[in-house]
C-alpha cells in the first residue's frame, strides 16, 4: 500500500544544512600526516636497513686472506701454515688442489701423498675411494662413516671422545706403526676409529679404538684428531712428529679441501645442512635472540593474565552502550536508525498483541487503532523517514519514544 505516491521504504529527504564544508582525509595537514606515517613505519624502516646491510656485507668482496681451519695458507692458530712451511723446507712440494678433478690429476703425476680435509663431508664415498686409489698414501682427516663405506680397508667410526674441560692427558702410541711410535704421545681430542692398526688407543663407551688408525700396509691412515696439525697445537707433545712423518712420506703432498662445487649426485643421502654457507648458523642464532626479545616485549605489553569465572555476565546497559559507541565511531546513522525502528515495532507488536509473523504495515494498523494518529502519518514517521545526521537521529529517537508513550499498554 502506498501513500502520497511513494512506495514503502522510500526515504523522505531530511532537512539539509545551509552550507557544508567538505573535509578530505582526517582533517590534518600533509606534513602532520607524513610525520605520523613515518613514526609508524620506523620499525619496518630499521628492519629493512638491517637486511640491506647484511646483504651488502655478504656481496662485498672480502679480504684476500685464508681463514679456513687447517688450511696450509692460514697463519691463525686454527690454520696449518706451520706444518706446510716445515714440509716445504724439508723438500716436500705442497700442492693445494682446488677441485676434485685437480686433486686426481695431481695425484696421478707421480708419487704423492693425499691429505683430505673434508670437514663438511662434501665428497661421496666413491669420490673418497677414487682419491685413495690415485694416491701412494692417503691421510684422511676425521672422515664421516658414509665416506668410509667404499674403501677396501675396514675402518669404522666409534664416535667422539668424551668432553674434557681441562687439558686432555697425552695418549701413548701403543702400536707398531713407525710414524706413531716416533711421535710417542699425542695430546688432542677428536673422533675414535677402529681399523687394522689402532694407535693412541682410547675408549668410547664400551668400544676401544684409536685416534690414528692405519691399514695393514699403512697406505691409508685415518687421523681422528686433525687439530694436531693446527698452528696452536702442533708443538704439543708428539703432534709435530706425527704430522710431519704422516704427510711427508712422498716428494709431493696434495692438500685437498673440498667445497660445495665438488658435490655430485650419488644418492648417498648427503646432509643438506652441510651445503649452507658458514654465516647461516650465526644468523639463525641472531634471529632466535630477536624472536625471544620480541616475545618478552609483547608479553610485557599485554600484562599479566587475569583469572575470571566463566561464563562472563555483561549487563545489558553496557552492551547497548558499547554498540552505540561503535555506531557513533563509524558514523553509521542509517544502521542505528534501522535498529531503533525494529526495536520500536517489536515493542509495539508485543504491547498490542499483534502476531509475531505480522508485517510492519500490520503493526502500524494496530497502532493507528489505539492512537490518535493515522496509519499514513505513522508510516511516514516510522518507515519512510530515515535520519541522515546524528542530530536528526536524536530528534527522531525522541519522537519514537513519545509515540510509544501515546499508546496505552
Amino acid at each position: 500500500m502506498t501513500s502520497r505516491g511513494r512506495t514503502p521504504g522510500t526515504e523522505a529527504p531530511g532537512p539539509q544544512p545551509a552550507s557544508r564544508v567538505e573535509v578530505m582525509g582526517d582533517g590534518g595537514s600533509v606534513l602532520a600526516t607524513a610525520r605520523s606515517r613515518i613514526r609508524r613505519s620506523v620499525p619496518l624502516i630499521l628492519a629493512a636497513v638491517v637486511v640491506a646491510v647484511i646483504i651488502l656485507v655478504n656481496l662485498l668482496p672480502g679480504q684476500e686472506t685464508d681463514d679456513r681451519p687447517l688450511s696450509p695458507g692460514n697463519p691463525a692458530p686454527q690454520g696449518a701454515r706451520a706444518v706446510a712451511e716445515v714440509l716445504a723446507a724439508e723438500g716436500v712440494e705442497v700442492v693445494r688442489a682446488d677441485s676434485f678433478d685437480d686433486a686426481v690429476e695431481e695425484l696421478g703425476d707421480g708419487p704423492a701423498t693425499l691429505f683430505l680435509n673434508d670437514a663438511r663431508q662434501y665428497l661421496s664415498a666413491t669420490q673418497v675411494a677414487d682419491l685413495v686409489d690415485a694416491a701412494d698414501r692417503a691421510v684422511l682427516a676425521a672422515p664421516g662413516p658414509r665416506q668410509l663405506t667404499a674403501l677396501e680397508e675396514d675402518f669404522e667410526v666409534l664416535g667422539p671422545l668424551p668432553l674434557d674441560l681441562g687439558d686432555p692427558p697425552p695418549l701413548a702410541a701403543e702400536c707398531p706403526d713407525t710414524d706413531a711410535t716416533a711421535a710417542g704421545t699425542l695430546s688432542a681430542t677428536g673422533t675414535a676409529y677402529s681399523g687394522a692398526v689402532e694407535c693412541f688407543p682410547t675408549t668410547v663407551g664400551d668400544a676401544t679404538g684409536g685416534l690414528f688408525v692405519t691399514s695393514e700396509d699403512g697406505a691409508v691412515a685415518v687421523l681422528g684428531a686433525p687439530s694436531i696439525l693446527s698452528n696452536g697445537s702442533v708443538t704439543d707433545d708428539g703432534n709435530a712428529a706425527l704430522a710431519l712423518r704422516a704427510l711427508g712420506s712422498a716428494p709431493t703432498l696434495v692438500w685437498y679441501e673440498p667445497t660445495g662445487a665438488d658435490i655430485v649426485s650419488s644418492g648417498e643421502g648427503i646432509d643438506p645442512r652441510t651445503l649452507l654457507p658458514p654465516w647461516v648458523d650465526p644468523l639463525l642464532v641472531w634471529l632466535l635472540a630477536c624472536t625471544i626479545l620480541a616475545m618478552v616485549w609483547r608479553g610485557r605489553r599485554l600484562g599479566p593474565l587475569a583469572a575470571e569465572p566463566l561464563p562472563v555476565v555483561v549487563r545489558a546497559a553496557e552492551t547497548a552502550e558499547g554498540r552505540a559507541r561503535l555506531y557513533q565511531d563509524s558514523r553509521s546513522v542509517a544502521h542505528a536508525a534501522a535498529n531503533l525502528r525494529a526495536a520500536t515495532l517489536s515493542r509495539m507488536a508485543r504491547r498490542l498483541r499483534v502476531d509475531r509473523s505480522a508485517s510492519p504495515v500490520d503493526v502500524l494498523e494496530a497502532m493507528s487503532r489505539h492512537s490518535g494518529r493515522t496509519r499514513t502519518e505513522l508510516q511516514q514517521r516510522l518507515l519512510d523517514h530515515t535520519p541522515t545526521t546524528p542530530r536528526e537521529l536524536v530528534l527522531w529517537a525522541q519522537e519514537l519514544l513519545d509515540l510509544e508513550k501515546e499508546i496505552p499498554s
